[in-house]
């Protein structure tokens, strides 16, 4: 999945992604923080330390998002800057729709792994869970 950065909340946002080629937009928040995609939570693995943006950035508290962080527990909520979402060892997308799914590119700017090892854990842990609790 390709992700393009996009400063301005609204309707517009994912098309102007698509436009680029990119199917998810990704937002900062009022702070320049990274918060969340259009239609996802986001996870980044920064200097082999597994980030996701924390409740007070804004972002929306997704069921996805909640069960990964049940999932792993080396995940720290933290506040970061949404440039270093370019910058990132590995990053993927949760909701319910994606579940887990890589983020291959930034703005048009590769990402080191896609998916990374820390996707590819939580992807195979969330499927077994869906397996065990269709309703978890």
């Amino acid at each position: 999945v390709g992700a393009q950065l996009h400063e301005h909340l609204g309707s517009d946002a994912l098309a102007f992604a698509e436009e680029r080629g990119a199917s998810e937009a990704i937002f900062a928040n009022t702070r320049g923080n990274l918060c969340e995609g259009a239609g996802s939570n986001v996870f980044c693995v920064i200097d082999g330390t597994l980030v996701t943006p924390p409740a007070t950035s804004g972002c929306l508290l997704g069921v996805t998002r909640g069960l990964l962080l049940e999932l792993c527990d080396d995940c720290i909520e933290r506040d970061f800057p949404v440039d270093a979402l370019a910058q990132a060892d590995e990053a993927f997308l949760s909701s319910t729709t994606r579940e887990v799914q890589p983020i291959a590119q930034v703005d048009g700017t590769a990402l080191p792994a896609a998916p990374g090892p820390v996707a590819t854990r939580l992807h195979t842990s969330y499927q077994a869970l869906v397996a065990r609790d269709l309703d978890p």
